[in-house]
């Protein structure tokens, strides 16, 4: 279960370093950006759900 939880938080940090690279190059309404943080939102709420869990 924690490795999991690891590769998780590991995917969340990399989108969010990812969202933070497109918004800085293409602004905060481009597509892409959204379409970024829309994938980081739902990794926060599975890592959400995960600790609600446990």
């Amino acid at each position: 279960m924690e490795t999991s939880m690891n590769y998780l938080l590991s995917d969340i940090e990399k989108t969010r370093i990812e969202m933070i690279d497109l918004a800085k190059q293409y602004g905060y309404s481009n597509p892409n950006v959204v379409q970024c943080s829309q994938r980081l939102d739902l990794l926060l709420n599975v890592y959400d759900n995960q600790q609600i869990k446990h």
